[in-house]
């Protein structure tokens, strides 16, 4: 599915670190892949009411419109993992300024009505108003990752409503919260649905659904809801559901990178590979659970078996929020994995709940990418970055390799606000003193495409690869004679902190506004005439093996670390001897070990037999 992206707001921009740089909003989307087939059937069917209970977390759904099997087709409102903060379950539905078919409602700065998330149908005919207790339930925030509303006024109508439909098909506004300036953690509303006088809601074909009112140019008045539950005898006093969640996306499953190549990834697996993989857990229920929960990585499309990092169980507090469940991940063998695969990470909770629906919020995922390029960013972009619009502008973007490689070329999104045909020159330098050496090593120009075309990712391939080793810099530079903003994806949800510079003329800066990863990557070639990136196994020896518990390296390292069969890390230390260096295993059971030792040229793996 075609991933859906933001681009940059209105020009409202938050400037940042001395008129240098900016963050803005998002303005649109890449259009959501096509319904497929049988849910285009659901859709249309002709009398297809839902009996309750009726519940949706958003939970494990692809980025885009809602589920068509509870939601109406349209609206623009928007499925993701990307702008909740802390959501009661991970994944939430954005409503802001942008179509259903990823473009704002207006490309002025005007205010009115926006997206919408209309339930289908229900059925509520055969209920008692009064004795039944029937409620509609969720959890609503205000901005999140993507800002904050502004404040509601006469001129900036902006709202977030609930509206029921009545029996004549008359839309009728029961709940609203005015956007006061300010993001919110998410708060939980319970609405009563009883008749009036003038409208009538118990019948087959109930609806009802979200609005919200703002700037109709993008995500800056945005609103995120989830855990929408519409039930009978539902008490307002007590929790909805007995219910544990996962509530996080799991973080990178590598140290610095969220993708890196391959071949440097294998070249020091130890320390490119997280010391930690993490979610948090929310127990919504007012008692203690008792859960178990296990975490895994696995090559996908391999025969090469899952490894399991993590198992453990608890019985989570009443009502915990952001409980932290953590662990040191393995990949197992990574002696034939070749120079372009994936790895899954992920991690499973056993909830022992009966409601098939809660428990898909139970499982949460990552895909990490081992192939050609490196990457800060997820792929996916809340905000736009430009620099500023005066001077000879030059932005830099800091990587580093374990071994020598080549750069090929280079990888960036560019957004929808953009102005086509403006020049842009794509550089690569060495570095110096921590900044980008004084001259480039290339320079390749791109010309921005017609703006339709944007939001998405454009491949700048250089003549010629260009050698690199250890740390060096990508970039751009704009000519004074380019007045406008050139706006780049933004990721908000990850982090390139103290990799992004800036120079407009002077000196270069670093960029220390909002916390992000810009969406520019370096694509690499290894390099010319070397047939095995790994350093030679035998620039290390280790004696005696078997051994009793003193080993003894010999061979050029700087440090190692011990791991058991399964990857964990046992011990590590430094290497006070460049030449020779002892390790201790006295104090471990017999088995096989590994001794990862670390040199100039990578990472050197001994197996050792220990039998005391």
């Amino acid at each position: 599915m075609m991933k859906r992206f933001l681009a940059g707001l209105f020009f409202y921009f938050s400037l940042l670190t001395g008129h240098a740089q900016f963050v803005t909003p998002l303005e649109s989307y890449p259009m959501p892949a096509a319904t497929n087939r049988y849910q285009a059937a659901r859709l249309n069917a002709v009398g297809d009411t839902l009996q309750l209970p009726f519940f949706d977390d958003f939970a494990n759904q692809v980025s885009g419109p809602g589920n068509p099997l509870y939601w109406q087709s349209g609206g623009g409102a928007f499925v993701n993992n990307q702008f909740g903060v802390r959501p009661p379950s991970a994944g939430v539905v954005t409503l802001e300024g942008i179509r259903a078919n990823g473009l704002p409602y207006n490309a002025l700065t005007s205010y009115g009505y926006s997206d919408t998330l209309t339930s289908k149908p229900l059925n509520l005919q055969n209920y008692n108003p009064v004795a039944d207790s029937v409620y509609l339930s969720f959890y609503w925030q205000a901005g999140g990752l993507a800002g904050s509303p502004d404040t509601y006024s006469a001129t900036r109508p902006v709202f977030l409503a609930v509206e029921f439909k009545d029996v004549n098909g008359i839309w009728r506004e029961v709940w609203r919260q005015e956007g006061q300036n300010q993001a919110t953690e998410f708060k939980r509303e319970d609405i009563q649905i009883l008749n009036a006088a003038d409208a009538l809601y118990f019948y087959n074909g109930f609806q009802f659904r979200f609005r919200n009112s703002g700037v109709l140019k993008g995500t800056g008045d945005a609103w995120n809801l989830d855990y929408v539950y519409l039930n009978k005898k539902v008490n307002p006093e007590k929790r909805l559901l007995e219910d544990v969640a996962v509530s996080q996306r799991l973080n990178s499953l590598l140290n610095r990178y969220m993708a890196m190549p391959a071949w440097q990834f294998l070249a020091n697996p130890l320390t490119e590979l997280n010391d930690s993989t993490f979610t948090t857990i929310n127990n919504l229920n007012n008692r203690f659970a008792p859960i178990t929960w296990r975490g895994y990585t696995q090559v996908i499309s391999t025969a090469q078996p899952a490894d399991t990092f993590l198992r453990g169980n608890a019985a989570i507090e009443p009502l915990a929020q952001q409980y932290l469940v953590n662990g040191q991940p393995v990949l197992g063998s990574t002696s034939a994995l070749g120079n372009d695969f994936t790895v899954k990470s992920a991690l499973f909770l056993n909830s022992r709940e009966t409601f098939d629906r809660t428990r898909q919020n139970d499982t949460i995922s990552r895909i990490t990418e081992f192939k050609d390029y490196y990457a800060y960013d997820d792929g996916t972009a809340e905000s736009n970055f430009s620099l500023d619009k005066t001077g000879q502008r030059q932005g830099a973007y800091a990587f580093e390799t374990n071994v020598p490689d080549q750069v090929k070329g280079i990888r960036v999104y560019l957004t929808k606000t953009n102005v086509a045909k403006h020049l842009i020159n794509f550089r690569v330098w060495d570095a110096e003193d921590g900044n980008p050496a004084t001259t480039a090593k290339v320079q390749q120009g791109f010309t921005i495409p017609a703006v339709e075309t944007l939001n998405q990712f454009y491949d700048i391939i250089f003549p010629a690869s260009v050698p690199v080793n250890g740390t060096f810099f990508i970039g751009w530079s704009l000519s004074p004679s380019v007045a406008d903003f050139v706006n780049f994806g933004f990721d908000l949800n990850e982090s390139a902190a103290g990799k992004i510079k800036y120079n407009n003329g002077t000196q270069w800066e670093d960029f220390n506004g909002e916390r992000g990863a810009l969406l520019i990557r370096p694509i690499m070639d290894r390099v010319t005439g070397s047939k095995d990136i790994l350093p030679d196994q035998n620039l290390v020896q280790a004696f005696p093996n078997p051994s009793t518990g003193q080993v003894t390296l010999k061979g050029p390292i700087s440090n190692w670390r011990v791991t058991d069969a399964t990857g964990k890390l046992i011990l590590k230390g430094e290497a006070k001897n460049r030449d020779v260096t002892r390790v201790n295993l006295l104090a471990l059971a017999n088995g096989l070990y590994f001794i990862h030792c670390q040199t100039k040229k990578g990472i050197v793996i001994k197996k050792i037999s220990l039998n005391h």
